[in-house]
């Protein structure tokens, strides 16, 4: 099992178009903490985006927010928090 984790949205896309011109089924992951959910998956190849962290747009009085796929949603709540806000929706927390 090989498994990518690709710093840059420009290594993702590498890792997609690999994995789609081999016809090789990938997994792809953030943190991994629902990885039990559902059935198993069948593949050889994981893309891990736990690296991909941060929070690329925020602006409180426009309740908009963008975050990199592997950025915790603890640190998106701790953000919010500092503002007063919160999310529109409970997240799961499976712990």
């Amino acid at each position: 099992m090989t498994t990518f984790t690709p710093i840059s949205s420009a290594e993702v896309l590498s890792t997609i178009q690999w994995a789609a011109a081999e016809e090789a089924p990938l997994e792809i992951l953030g943190h991994g903490s629902k990885r039990g959910i559902g059935r198993p998956l069948q593949a050889e190849h994981t893309l891990g985006l736990s690296k991909l962290t941060g929070i690329t747009l925020y602006e409180p009085a426009e309740l908009v927010l963008s975050a990199k796929a592997g950025t915790a949603l603890a640190e998106i709540e701790r953000l919010l928090a500092e503002n007063g806000q919160q999310f529109a929706f409970e997240p799961m927390d499976y712990g």
